[in-house]
């Protein structure tokens, strides 16, 4: 009998079970997720703990909260909604997503309905949004919250007024791992993943010199935007890379896609030839190791042709190969410090040149012309009385009189009639001792003035006047002190407040940009790596290391002109840097002549050596108008060195700006006229560099080395000093 009871109350336990799954299973069809399984619901939902006593919960969860460099992570925000808060609401809540720096973010898709049902036994609406960040560089990145904003009526009346209540979500932190560097195949080059390798040809049969465009498809899951290009090995003809495209299949949790690669493949041979398996190295975070997607081989018949192929394409993909001796063109590691143009043009330095020859010119000016001296003060007369043989006793009093007058504005022998004189010093702020003081002491000075008769114990003139030291300590000054320092440190630091986040932001947005330039690059994917080069050279735009890998990526990127402006920037602002003036040799047009020119002259040497000579003479000018000598020949010797020092300076500093100067972004004939039917005359090559004289509408007319001058559009220049 009781096992009979047990069997049936296991069947009911069951069946109740399976209702339950049955309904979550409903909803989970509802949020558009496969229900297959209890646990596909979103992780913010099932771990998170609500508080029944709030209408709205609002939280936020990051699954897996460490992952690797390129590995995603999930960002999940839940907005739990009771029955009696949605019953209320007129209008959807305003929802603000955290703001993350030096991340990769992409909004992925949402549920088309929010899921209904019962949460620890109250029935809730929950909304969830989702996004997938992604780490460019190994480190602790902080997630901000984020918020929430609903408004809800008073009371039930249609006209009741909305109170706005405003929730936070939980701060959180991504820790990211560096890919190790144990067992990394030598062909990786940064891609991060699932993924599988597939070939294709646009055609089975070719003929030699016809080119046939190669497709590697690589598809799987990850952030397929940073996979890098693969490199295809073909040794029966000649490869140039093409286009790639990129599609991307979002599920509502994870990242996938495709992108493809495309190559034009020359055949130089005829006959049955083949394209060997491609390989493509990729590190897979969920089994931490590095793993190789294959494709299959593809055969193709290639024809004879009529024409003989010259293999002269350079492979962008190997560095090496780009020029003989030209080195590994490798990137500058860091981005340096700042090294911009010279300090000729800065305020603080024309004003030390003004003010370097003002004591000269004051000296000479007061040497030819004194200004009558001052009388001293009455207290500075009293001071002097004291190592004086004595005074006369009315001479005395005339002079202390004088003294008190001049520091408090006093009728000192008004208010010794009036027998005021202890209560006006006390109204000045002087302590009674001294006040009282004071009136013994005036009042023994004139009883020994108008008594007739020296009194046996005369005041000297040495009390007199430490009483008036006394009296100016203790008594008030005239005005409140102004208080401009503190006005002027509070202004500072509302400045440096205000200025902070702003430069915090654009050193993010630098440090983002520098860590995908260097994945790209690393992806041997050198127009992207260009790309993010010039952002951060836009942000900082006087670091000479920024541009060198600015013109590098460029110049592999087979883009001549930008790699000449990249180099050409670096080297004005770093004109000692050697290994920039080789990488300028690479270039066909001349780099180290004429307008391209850069003299072997550190930047601040002419600053400084105007500062030394032109300081240092008008110092010595100044010595020899103490020691009683004329200096007008001489001030003009040393005007006339300053403004050839001066002179060649400023000259020096405008060839370093180069704000007059461009590059040649391709090759095309320049006119004698500003018009398209012009005679054409002599054609610049790309990446030459020229001397902008003038221009007119979309026209530039500019002249080049060898006399050759002449218009050219506006768009077929790059500008070579700052934008």
């Amino acid at each position: 009998m009781n096992r009979l009871l047990a069997a049936v109350r296991a069947a009911r336990a069951a069946s109740a079970a399976r209702r339950v799954r049955t309904v979550m299973a409903g909803a989970l069809l509802v949020l558009g997720l496969a229900p297959t399984a209890e646990a596909q619901n979103p992780p913010v939902v099932t771990r998170t703990r609500l508080d029944p006593s709030r209408g709205v919960n609002f939280h936020a969860i990051l699954l897996p909260d460490t992952v690797y460099v390129g590995q995603q992570a999930t960002y999940q925000i839940g907005v739990f909604l009771n029955q009696e808060v949605r019953q209320r609401l007129r209008r959807n809540p305003e929802f603000v997503p955290p703001e993350t720096r030096s991340l990769l973010v992409y909004d992925l898709p949402d549920a088309k309905t929010p899921l209904v049902g019962n949460i620890d036994g109250r029935p809730y609406e929950v909304h969830v949004f989702q996004r997938a960040f992604f780490a460019l560089a190994p480190g602790r990145y902080e997630v901000p919250p984020s918020k929430l904003t609903y408004a809800l009526p008073q009371s039930a009346s249609f006209f009741s007024r909305e109170e706005t209540h405003t929730l936070r979500s939980e701060a959180l932190s991504l820790t990211v791992l560096p890919v190790p560097a144990a067992n990394r195949p030598d062909d990786w080059a940064g891609a991060v993943g699932e993924w599988r390798a597939r070939l294709r040809l646009d055609s089975t049969s070719g003929r030699v010199g016809n080119p046939l465009v190669v497709t590697v498809r690589i598809e799987g899951r990850g952030n397929v935007t940073l996979l890098p290009r693969p490199r295809l090995v073909v040794n029966w003809g000649s490869v140039v890379s093409a286009d790639e495209r990129v599609e991307f299949d979002s599920t509502p949790s994870t990242m996938r896609g495709a992108k493809e690669f495309d190559w034009l493949l020359t055949p130089r041979q005829p006959g049955r030839r083949s394209i060997t398996a491609q390989r493509f190295a990729y590190f897979n975070p969920s089994v931490r190791r590095f793993e190789v997607a294959t494709s299959a081989a593809l055969n193709v018949t290639v024809a004879s042709g009529d024409t003989i192929v010259v293999d002269s394409t350079i492979d962008a993909l190997v560095p090496a190969a780009a020029s003989p001796g030209a080195g590994d063109l490798s990137l500058r590691a860091t981005m340096g410090s700042s090294a911009g143009y010279s300090w000729l043009r800065t305020p603080w330095f024309i004003a030390c040149l003004l003010i370097a020859p003002m004591p000269a010119l004051i000296g000479a000016f007061r040497r030819r012309r004194r200004r009558p001296r001052r009388a001293p003060s009455s207290a500075r007369r009293l001071e002097d009385a004291v190592h004086a043989p004595p005074l006369d006793v009315a001479a005395l009093r005339r002079l202390v009189h004088d003294a008190l007058r001049d520091r408090l504005g006093l009728d000192v022998g008004l208010a010794l009639a009036n027998g005021t004189l202890v209560a006006d010093l006390r109204h000045e702020g002087v302590t009674v001792e001294t006040a009282s003081r004071a009136a013994s002491l005036m009042q023994q000075l004139d009883a020994a003035v108008f008594g007739g008769a020296r009194p046996a114990q005369m005041p000297s003139a040495a009390e007199f006047f430490a009483l008036i030291r006394a009296v100016d300590g203790e008594a008030r000054h005239g005005g409140r002190p102004r208080r401009a320092p503190r006005a002027m440190q509070a202004t500072m630091v509302l400045v440096l407040c205000v200025a902070h986040p702003l430069l915090a932001r654009q050193g993010d947005e630098a440090a983002k940009s520098w860590a995908a330039a260097q994945t790209a690059y690393a992806g041997r994917d050198f127009a992207r790596a260009e790309r993010h080069f010039l952002d951060v050279a836009r942000l900082h735009p006087d670091r000479p290391d920024v541009w060198a890998n600015v013109g590098t990526a460029a110049w592999l990127a087979n883009d001549t002109a930008h790699a000449v402006q990249g180099w050409q920037r670096a080297l004005r602002r770093a004109p000692l840097d050697l290994e920039l003036r080789d990488r300028l040799a690479l270039v066909r047009a001349v780099q180290d002549r004429g307008v391209a020119r850069v003299p072997h002259v550190p930047v601040q040497l002419p600053p400084i050596l105007l500062l030394l000579v032109w300081g240092g003479g008008w110092w010595w000018l100044v010595h020899r108008i103490r020691g009683g000598l004329r200096i007008a020949r001489r001030a003009l010797w040393l005007l006339a060195i300053g403004a050839v020092l001066l002179g060649a300076a400023v000259a020096l500093d405008n060839l370093q700006r180069a704000a007059n100067a461009a590059v040649v972004t391709r090759t095309e004939p320049l006119r004698a006229l500003p018009v398209l039917g012009a005679e054409p005359g002599p054609a610049p090559l790309t990446g030459e560099v020229a001397r902008v004289l003038q221009r007119q509408g979309a026209w530039v007319q500019v002249r080049l080395d060898g006399q050759r001058q002449g218009w050219i559009a506006a768009e077929l220049l790059l500008p070579l000093g700052d934008d």
